[in-house]
Formats: C-alpha cells, sequence, structure tokens
C-alpha cells in the first residue's frame, strides 16, 4: 500500500525593526503541486515525493514572500486553518513535509514556525513523521525541535543550495516511512550575527561546514544544519541552533554537542571586521584603478533582510561627488516613480527621495536638477547564480541621471542582490566605479567575479547591521554579541522524539 504524504509551504523572514505590517498581497500564494521542477525548497521535497515509488502526496497551500515587517496574523492563522482542514479532510497521513523559512513572526506570535508545527502534530499525532526544511537564517525553537522529526536548513550562504535542502527533507520523511526512523538532535546558542558578515564560502564557518559534510560523507551522520539566526527578530527565545540526524541518539546528540561548540568558538569572526562609512567606500571607489567597480553593501536596507528598502542616505553621501565617479545606486520611492512618469524621458526637476516607506529610519534627500534618462514597467530576469531566470518586479522604475550618478527609483525594489536590478534598467554595473546594493552576503555570489572591492558600510535601516545599537524588547539575556557568553550558556544537545 502507498504511503500517503501531504507537504505544504510557508516561507517569509520579518524584522522587528520594519514598521510596515507585511499583508497577504506581499505573497505569492500557489498549490504546492504548481512547484513541481521549480527552484527552492518547496520544488525539492515535491519532487523527490512525487518521484518516489509507493508515495502518493497531497498538495497542500504554499505562501511565499519577499522578507518585510511582522507579519499580518490573518495570513498565517489562515494558511494553518487550511492545512488542518486538508490533513482532517484527506488523511490520514503516514507524513508530513514542510517548506518554513523558520524567521516568521508577527507582532504577538514570535513562533510562528513553532505554532504551525506543533498544531499540525497535535492533528496527526505523535507516530507521523514530520520533516521541515528552513532557511539558514531560522531562529529554530525548543517547540519546533520537540514537534518535528526531522529539521534541515541550508548548508550554503550565499543560498545556493534551495532546492537541494528541499530534497535532504523529503529523503529523511521517505526513509522514516520506510521503516528506517532516526533520530535528531537539538543545540542552541545564544548567539546572532549580521547577515552580512559572514558566508559559508571562506573562513572557520566554511572548515566546519565541511567537516560536517565528511561525517555525512563518510555515513558517520545521516544530516546536518547550522542555523545562524535571523538576527532582526525581537522574541523571547533567540538563538542559533545546531541539529544533527543519526541513527541513534548518542552519535547525534555527541556530534551535535561537538559542532555546538565548535560554532561558538566562531562568535566573534561571525561579527565581521568594522563596518566602513559610506565615504570611505566612495573614497576607496575613486581610488580604484582596476577598472571594475567598488561595491557598497547597504545591508541595513536590504529588503532580503526585511528592511524597506527606502533609505537614501548612499544618495546623499555620494551627491558632492555627482561629477567625479560613475555610480549605480537604488531606492524605493513610489512618489518620485510617479513624478517621473508625469513628466516624461528627458525632463530634468528636483526630486526629493527616499523616506517614504519609513520615515522614522532614514532622512529625505533633495536631489536638483535629475535627469528622468528612462521609465520601465519594472519587471526583470535574474541573472543568476542566485534564482537565475526567475522573473522580478519592482513596480514601475525611472532611472534619474545626476551627473554621472545613475539612480534605479521603484515603487518597491526587488531581488536588488542580482546584477539584472540594474542592468535590466539600462545601468551596467560593469561599468561603474561604485555600485550601492541593499542586500547582505547574497550580492556576493554575482557580484564576486566583476568587482574590484565589496565593502560593508553602516547605514540607516530596518535590519541594522550593528547589532548592539538595536532597540530589543523581547530578546533572551544573556544574547551574543549584547552579551559575552561562555561554552556553559549551550544548551546541550537533546534528542525530544
Amino acid at each position: 500500500m502507498k504511503k500517503h504524504v501531504f507537504v505544504a509551504s510557508l516561507q517569509q523572514e520579518n524584522s522587528a525593526f520594519n514598521p510596515v505590517i507585511s499583508p497577504k498581497t506581499m505573497f505569492f500564494d500557489f498549490n504546492c503541486e504548481d512547484l513541481k521542477g521549480t527552484e527552492g525548497m518547496t520544488g525539492g521535497l515535491v519532487d523527490t515525493l512525487s518521484a518516489a515509488e509507493d508515495v502518493s502526496v497531497t498538495y497542500g497551500q504554499s505562501l511565499e514572500a519577499d522578507s518585510g515587517g511582522p507579519l499580518d496574523d490573518t495570513v498565517w492563522q489562515n494558511f494553518l486553518k487550511g492545512v488542518l482542514d486538508d490533513i482532517a479532510t484527506k488523511g490520514p497521513f503516514d507524513g508530513i513535509a514542510l517548506a518554513m523559512h523558520g524567521a516568521t513572526s508577527s507582532l504577538t506570535t514570535p513562533d510562528i514556525c513553532g505554532e504551525v508545527v506543533a498544531a499540525i502534530r497535535a492533528a496527526v499525532g505523535e507516530s507521523v513523521p514530520i520533516a521541515v526544511s528552513k532557511d539558514l537564517h531560522a531562529n529554530v525553537t525548543t517547540k519546533s525541535a520537540k514537534n518535528a522529526d526531522y529539521i534541515c536548513g541550508y548548508h550554503e550562504y550565499p543560498h545556493l543550495d534551495t532546492y537541494e535542502t528541499g530534497v535532504r527533507a523529503a529523503k529523511l520523511l521517505l526513509k522514516h516511512m520506510a521503516g528506517q526512523p532516526q533520530k535528531t538532535a537539538y543545540a542552541a546558542i545564544p548567539m546572532i550575527a549580521p547577515a552580512h558578515a559572514y558566508t559559508t564560502d571562506k573562513g572557520s564557518l566554511l572548515a566546519l561546514v565541511n567537516d560536517a559534510k565528511a561525517m555525512v560523507e563518510r555515513g558517520e551522520i545521516s544530516d546536518f544544519s547550522l542555523f545562524e539566526a535571523q538576527p532582526w527578530l525581537d522574541v523571547p527565545e533567540f538563538a542559533s541552533a545546531v541539529l544533527v540526524t543519526a541513527k541513534d541518539e548518542e552519535t547525534a546528540t555527541r556530534v551535535a554537542n561537538d559542532l555546538a561548540k565548535r560554532h561558538f568558538a566562531l562568535r566573534k569572526e561571525l561579527q565581521g571586521p568594522p563596518l566602513l562609512s559610506v565615504d570611505e567606500v566612495i573614497k576607496k571607489a575613486l581610488a580604484n584603478k582596476t577598472g571594475k567597480p567598488v561595491v557598497l553593501v547597504d545591508s541595513s536596507d536590504s529588503r532580503g533582510a526585511g528592511s524597506t528598502a527606502d533609505s537614501a542616505a548612499v544618495i546623499e553621501a555620494l551627491l558632492p561627488y555627482r561629477d567625479e565617479i560613475r555610480a549605480a545606486v537604488g531606492v524605493t520611492d513610489a512618489p518620485a516613480v510617479e513624478k517621473a512618469f508625469s513628466l516624461g524621458v528627458g525632463a530634468v526637476a528636483d526630486f526629493t527621495l527616499g523616506a517614504t516607506v519609513a520615515p522614522k529610519i532614514s532622512n529625505p534627500v533633495l536631489v536638483k536638477n535629475a535627469r528622468v534618462r528612462s521609465l520601465h514597467l519594472g519587471d526583470f530576469t535574474a541573472v543568476g547564480p542566485l534564482a537565475r531566470g526567475i522573473r522580478s518586479n519592482c513596480g514601475l522604475v525611472a532611472v534619474l541621471e545626476v551627473g554621472k550618478i545613475m539612480i534605479q527609483v521603484s515603487k518597491q525594489s526587488d531581488n536588488e542582490k542580482d546584477i539584472g536590478f540594474y542592468r535590466s534598467f539600462g545601468i551596467d554595473p560593469e561599468f561603474c566605479q561604485l555600485v550601492s546594493v541593499k542586500a547582505c552576503t547574497s550580492l556576493r555570489a554575482g557580484y564576486t567575479p566583476i568587482s574590484a572591492e565589496i565593502c560593508n558600510a553602516d547605514t540607516p535601516g530596518a535590519a541594522g547591521a550593528v547589532l548592539t545599537k538595536l532597540d530589543y524588547q523581547q530578546r533572551p539575556v544573556p544574547l551574543y554579541p549584547m552579551e559575552e557568553i561562555t561554552e556553559n550558556d549551550i544548551v546541550k544537545a537533546v534528542c525530544y522524539r
């Protein structure tokens, strides 16, 4: 008899410091079956499960959105109601597969993913295995660990293995249903790190990931995940985590404790070097003679980290150099776009840019004598390598020319990490001296090959890069880097199931 599996997906990353609530209209709403053959965790889950022999799949809802402010409670509550209705009316099920970001919160519910998994566990009972795939930046809580049998997170940052993460979770679920259940150990480390400051491409974090991968290849363990909790949550249970799946509890807990200690030892390195001021980056770009651009990372205002992408702080710093430096910079400003469209291509006018979405976080900037260079519908195809070929949409877009500075002004910026964000609108980053990108680390996948240097800058935004300056209200204590921690603060590995 075929095993019956249910699949659903809820993915959004939320910043508590973004004042704009994330509504349902932000989400792409699909049936999970529609995501067969696509990239991403859900695609990996459904492709693997649907291809398995002796398995039938019931496809639930998939809700996925770009990062934003706290989630509107009705979004996740209606999603959960639909999932529970499906489980009640279309079951019974032998397994549950979920794709969830893991850093999803609202003003009233700090751990939405944990709440969803717990509710599903209550509905299906203790014997039905639940496998969850999550983003590397998930805040994996005790509630999630107690209710999911398997939790798999991305291994790579930039996130180049989203599909493969779904495949890993699906394979663990299939093994469990085939009579090969395994144990998953969960350890937590009370530390967070700014997302711009580290990558799995180099350094000690890469070495740690590679050592854990080698254990999988040797068959010592079946799976592992190192979670760097998204730092712009403001929640009572908040930590980075290590999860290890193995054939027995002793191995899973031993390896998880070892990896957690090694992860803890990286806490200072994961904070990254001191940030540069915007002016320091501009001077680097002016002095650069390589013929390649210097990239200014405006991570604090990254929409991908949950910010509003409406800060014009970099534009303000560039204006004194408008006739000296070829630069590309972007900002979300719907009123400015509407003004440009009303004026038409070739018009010259003064524009006030920025601070239209979150006016308490940054300040508007007056840009004089800006020429409307071009006007666009705002949709473009990602160049990659991240999400290559995927369509993105910034709403209407106006390109303003201010001396040698090109400003991509969009109604709602999208996928700024991709070179296509500029190139699709007539701005080629390779011919600039400075390119400002509102992203954290994901931009490095595309920009590293074409840039002379990538510089993390100190800028305003709802995804503040200096964590010790953020006004947390609910976070636990101690939590590094706000307080120092020791190995004794690591929550030792536990197999809850």
